[in-house]
Order: C-alpha cells, then sequence, then structure tokens
C-alpha cells in the first residue's frame, strides 16, 4: 500500500520535534551550579584532534610550567633538608625537619598537579567513549557511565559555566567545561580561565558530537 504523500518527512519531524522539547524540558531541570569549584585561572588544557575520530586534551604549556615550578621548589628542599645527613654519617638529629616536611608537601602537590594534567581527556568515536584515564579499560566498556568513562550517545550537551572566585589573593573568573548526560547529570571536562578557548573547544565538541551547547550562565563564589 502507498503511503501518503510526505509521510516519511512528517516521521521524521515528529521525532524531531519530541527530541527537542525531551531536551529543552531536560535543560531547565539540569543543576546550573558550578560543578567543580574553584579552577585555575590560567588555561590549562588544550583540546588536540588526534585524528577525525578522536579529540584529545592535553595540558598547556602554563599548566606544565605551574606544576613544574612546584615540584622543583618541593624537591630543592627536600635536597637541602637532607644534605646534613651525607655531611654527619647520617646523623638525623642535623635533618632540618621543617624543611623536609616543607619539601614533601610542595613536591606531592608538584606531582600530583602533573598525573592530573596530564591524565588523557579523550572523546573517542572508534570505541565509542569519553573517557579520562591514561589508558581505557576494554573489559569495562560494556559497562554505563562511570567516573573514568562515559559512553558518547549518552552525552546530550555541552555546559558551559563561568565562576567568579575571591580569596585573600583577589579575584579571577574560572569556566567549567561539562558534560551533560541523558540522565541529567553531569560530568566535568575542564575547568580554567580561559573564556575564549573553553568557548571555542565547547564549538569543537558541539559539532564533533553533534549535540547542543547550553549556557548557564556565572555564579559568585
Amino acid at each position: 500500500m502507498d503511503l501518503p504523500h510526505g509521510f516519511h518527512n512528517e516521521v521524521i519531524e515528529a521525532k524531531e520535534n519530541k527530541l527537542n522539547y525531551n531536551l529543552d524540558n531536560l535543560k531547565y531541570k539540569v543543576d546550573t551550579s558550578p560543578l567543580s569549584s574553584g579552577g585555575a585561572s590560567f588555561k590549562t588544557n588544550v583540546l588536540i584532534e588526534a585524528s577525525r575520530s578522536k579529540l584529545i586534551y592535553k595540558p598547556s604549556i602554563g599548566a606544565a610550567i605551574f606544576g613544574f615550578i612546584f615540584l622543583a621548589i618541593g624537591l630543592g628542599v627536600l635536597f637541602f633538608s637532607i644534605y646534613p645527613l651525607f655531611k654527619n654519617n647520617f646523623n638525623f638529629a642535623e635533618v632540618e625537619w621543617f624543611l623536609l616536611i616543607f619539601g614533601l608537601i610542595f613536591a606531592t602537590a608538584g606531582g600530583f598537579m602533573y598525573y592530573m594534567f596530564y591524565m588523557p581527556r579523550v572523546f573517542d568515536k572508534q570505541i565509542g567513549y569519553y573517557y579520562k584515564a591514561y589508558k581505557f579499560k576494554i573489559h569495562d566498556s560494556n559497562k554505563s557511565a562511570s567516573k573514568s568513562q562515559i559512553p558518547l550517545k549518552s552525552i546530550i550537551a555541552i555546559q558551559l559555566i563561568g565562576e567568579h572566585i575571591k580569596n585573600d589573593k583577589g579575584s579571577y573568573k574560572s569556566f567549567e567545561l561539562n558534560l551533560v548526560l541523558k540522565d541529567g547529570s553531569r560530568k566535568n571536562v575542564v575547568d580554567h580561565g580561559n573564556l575564549k578557548s573553553i568557548i571555542s573547544d565547547a564549538e569543537i565538541l558541539s559539532n564533533f558530537l553533534n549535540i547542543p551547547i547550553w549556557h548557564a550562565g556565572s555564579v559568585n563564589a
């Protein structure tokens, strides 16, 4: 039996209207408060096109330098705190314990920064996942969204949130780029102070994933 003229178009339009209606309803239910309070005042990550099917966030030069400063200071202080051991036959009474603790704190902070800044954030269409990890675990790929990996098909929008941060040293603005999932939950991807870069990244990801960008405005912290 022949279908009425334009039937297919009507079905397609009905499905698209329903999808847009559901997205619009969900948009107003999604939390618009910062997902990750704080954030850096400088650009921490750069979005790189590894291939036509893969986008990767890598650390910026500023992030690498920032982490190196902490690590270098920490290791330097550690060296000076334990140096007397080598001059006094390992007499621990000669150790500058305050400097030792100070150096450990800075070295640990620097190492942690390097670990977090360099942790890959990958959007991979070949495996169909976004993951934040040094290595994607294939045997976990059948799971739904988790802390470290999210199916691309479950991402429905890119959310941008600005945050005005005040502290004892002054104030600055930081901007979040979050993924909005079908269930209304969110996953933070990057959070730093370069608005131009955040907007550019959002546009690239929007085209790559074929999803909209939701601007959530700015808040004070």
